[in-house]
C-alpha cells in the first residue's frame, strides 16, 4: 500500500481496512494464463450491438459481431476497438487498479466498506484518459456478502478543458464487478460511461453502456500471454467527439 492511504483503524469483515482492500485487490489481479469467453451488449441512446467472444476459437472467429440495431458511428468504434484488441478479454479485468489508487480514504465501513481515492494515471491510460486523471475521484465499494470488489464509479471533480476540444462539465464512470468463487477472480460485468460538455455554450450528453453475460473462464495454453486492462471498453475518442 502507498503512504499515501489514510485509512482509519476500524474492522470490517474481521478485518481492517487495509486487510479487506488488500485481499479485494488481489481478486482482480487474475493469472497470466487466465482466459475468458462472453458475450456483451453494448448500448446507447440510439443502438444496440452484441457479441461474442471465444479465445479458444479459430483465429478470425473469435471475435463475432452477432445484432446490430440502429446507427451510431461511436458504439461501432467501441465494437471497432474492441474487436482489434489483441485480446479481447483482457479488457473485462482491472489489474492495473492498485496503481490507480492514491490519497484513498474510509469512506463508509457499515454493511459495504467504501473507499474514496483519488485517480492517479497508470501505464494504460490514453491521451484522454491522463487529461481527465488529475481532476477525476473515485469510490470503490467492497460486497458485503462476499467482501469482494462489487463497484467503482468515477467523476471529475470540476469541468476539464480537453486539449484541442471541448470542455467536459460532467464526466462518469461506473463498472459494475461480479466474483467467480470457481476461479477466484472478479471481473467486470457491467460498465457505463457518461459524458456532458461541448463548445461554444452547445452541451451534449453521451452515455454508452456496456454489459456482459455468460462469461466462462478457463486457462491458455500459453501462459506468456499478455493479460493487462487496456483501459475501459470505449476508444479515446468517445469523450474527444463531444462538440
Amino acid at each position: 500500500m502507498s503512504a499515501s492511504f489514510l485509512l482509519f483503524a476500524v474492522t470490517w469483515g474481521n478485518l481492517s481496512p487495509e486487510a479487506a482492500l488488500d485481499r479485494a485487490l488481489d481478486a482482480v489481479e487474475p493469472p497470466p494464463a487466465l482466459r475468458a469467453a462472453f458475450r456483451a451488449t453494448l448500448a446507447s441512446g440510439n443502438a444496440v450491438r452484441r457479441i461474442e467472444y471465444d479465445p479458444y476459437a479459430a483465429s478470425g472467429d473469435q471475435f463475432k459481431v452477432t445484432m446490430e440495431y440502429g446507427a451510431d458511428e461511436e458504439l461501432d468504434a467501441v465494437v471497432d476497438s474492441w474487436k482489434h484488441e489483441r485480446q479481447a478479454d483482457v479488457r473485462i479485468f482491472a489489474d492495473d487498479l492498485r496503481v490507480s489508487l492514491s490519497d484513498a480514504r474510509v469512506a463508509a465501513y457499515g454493511d459495504a466498506l467504501s473507499i474514496d481515492f483519488k485517480h492517479q494515471i497508470s501505464p494504460n491510460d490514453g491521451a484522454v484518459d491522463a487529461e481527465l486523471s488529475a481532476h477525476m475521484k473515485g469510490r470503490l465499494v467492497l460486497d458485503p456478502s462476499n467482501g469482494y470488489l462489487s463497484k467503482i464509479q468515477y467523476s471529475i471533480d470540476k469541468p476539464v478543458k480537453l486539449k484541442d476540444g471541448p470542455t467536459l462539465t460532467q464526466y462518469n464512470q461506473t463498472y459494475d464487478f461480479a466474483y467467480s468463487e470457481r476461479w477466484g477472480v472478479s471481473y467486470v460485468s457491467a460498465y457505463e460511461v457518461e459524458a456532458r460538455g461541448g463548445a461554444w455554450g452547445v452541451a451534449q450528453t453521451r452515455t454508452i453502456r456496456v454489459t456482459l453475460t455468460d462469461v466462462a473462464f478457463g486457462l491458455a495454453g500459453d501462459a506468456k500471454q499478455e493479460l493487462a486492462s487496456k483501459g475501459p471498453v470505449y476508444p479515446a475518442g468517445f469523450t474527444a467527439r463531444l462538440n
